[in-house]
């Protein structure tokens, strides 16, 4: 007879004696190895599952002589509880402040830095204050850096074989300004941004863009020469005139109001960011952290990661 359903629950109603109780009879489909490897009686695994059944109102195993075998319904709960039961085992691991405390010296252009390494970090420093963060400047399409970081976030790949280096996303340019220099309105045509002031960046992007686009960027009405992306990033934020950034860079701006991407197309360079670490084996457990954090928050910002990416942080291929 199936278990009458009870109308809601939620997970303060439901021991978690019970669910590891049904997680490990699941995972063994059977009740009395289940029994053994959480150090209880066979009659108490039992008592706690069919107390879980009858919250739920649904039964959770077929009973068979020689064990159990999960129902279509226990099938789905065990995929959810081992998930869960996961998530708990990551956030115990970081729980000892032990294993996370110390310097972790991250080594990044400074537009990176500038445009959205800063605010993830200062996310990090207020969930692990343990940590200590040192910041590096590296430049763009640098080759040799030194050896004094735990993660190297670069433009370009650089030259380093005692190291790891993977391709972490392409970059894409758009064309930016402040909504207060074109009063808000997107232009129709590429040759319409000739009309105002390009503000350049040392690796001159604006060339490159106007070529795909058939276009001569000297023929601009104006220009505005920088060292550093996040320069001419930042002057285009003031209203000096357009910049050309990756998308990436300036999303918060973009979502913000801070600026507009100015007509719909874009350029992807030849150039890519990479990432620089370690291999996984070596890693200490704060780096690992900081690295999930900054992966993570990139893919919610909509880079598209390089598949080879995920291998610095798991077991995946």
């Amino acid at each position: 007879m199936r278990p009458e359903r009870t109308p809601y629950l939620d997970l303060r109603q439901i021991p978690l004696t019970a669910l590891k109780a049904f997680e490990a009879a699941g995972r063994h489909s059977h009740i009395r190895r289940a029994a053994q490897e959480l150090h209880v009686s066979h009659s108490a695994l039992s008592r706690h599952i069919r107390q879980l059944e009858a919250r739920l109102g649904v039964n959770l195993f077929h009973r068979e002589s020689n064990g159990v075998q999960l129902t279509p319904a226990g099938r789905r709960l065990l995929v959810s509880v081992q998930s869960a039961f996961m998530e708990i085992n990551r956030g115990l691991h970081y729980m000892n402040p032990d294993q996370i405390a110390g310097e972790l010296i991250i080594a990044c252009t400074a537009t990176i830095s500038m445009n959205w390494l800063l605010p993830l970090l200062t996310l990090v420093q207020q969930q692990y204050p343990e940590i200590t963060l040192r910041v590096k400047t590296v430049e763009p399409l640098q080759e040799n850096l030194s050896q004094e970081f735990d993660i190297a976030l670069t433009l370009g790949a650089p030259t380093d074989k005692s190291r790891v280096v993977r391709k972490l996303y392409d970059e894409y340019y758009v064309p930016v300004c402040s909504p207060k220099l074109v009063n808000g309105q997107r232009l129709t045509s590429p040759s319409a941004l000739l009309a105002h002031p390009l503000l350049h960046d040392r690796l001159n992007q604006w060339s490159q863009w106007c070529a795909s686009h058939g276009l001569d960027a000297s023929l601009a009405r104006q220009h505005t020469y920088f060292d550093y992306a996040y320069q001419a990033i930042e002057a285009a934020r003031l209203g000096m005139g357009l910049a050309l950034a990756d998308i990436i860079e300036v999303r918060d701006d973009i979502q913000q109001g801070r600026l507009m991407q100015i007509i719909e197309t874009g350029h992807q360079i030849g150039e890519s960011v990479y990432l620089v670490t370690e291999p996984k084996e070596r890693m200490n457990q704060r780096t690992l952290l900081v690295l999930k954090t900054i992966i993570s928050s990139l893919e919610k910002a909509g880079a598209r990661l390089d598949r080879s990416v995920y291998e610095a942080i798991t077991d995946e291929a």
